[in-house]
């Protein structure tokens, strides 16, 4: 089954595009890594790459969803200076 690329959105071609780019660096990485050092040199792309596109996947959804714009003060406050417990147990009161 092949992908019709005529039919796909503007965000499809976008994932599209962002993967063979990443694919093309991946099989360039391959081509030119030293000998035993294949497969650090394609960690490397993906660690740079890689990641790079499914941010950009990532990116891409949330800002397609409807309501991804809404904007507004978080479910819960949570303070980032509180520390608690260990244990996550309340002091004991006696």
């Amino acid at each position: 089954m092949g992908l019709d690329f005529d039919r796909l959105s503007a965000e499809e071609l976008l994932a599209a595009e962002s993967a063979i780019l990443t694919m093309r660096s991946l099989m360039e990485a391959a081509r030119d890594a030293p000998h035993g050092h294949g497969m650090s040199c394609l960690e490397t792309v993906i660690e740079g790459q890689g990641f790079e596109h499914l941010r950009k996947l990532l990116t891409t959804a949330a800002a397609s969803h409807e309501g991804a714009q809404k904007k507004g003060s978080a479910v819960c406050h949570v303070p980032a200076e509180k520390q608690l417990r260990s244990n996550g147990a309340n002091p004991r009161r006696s």
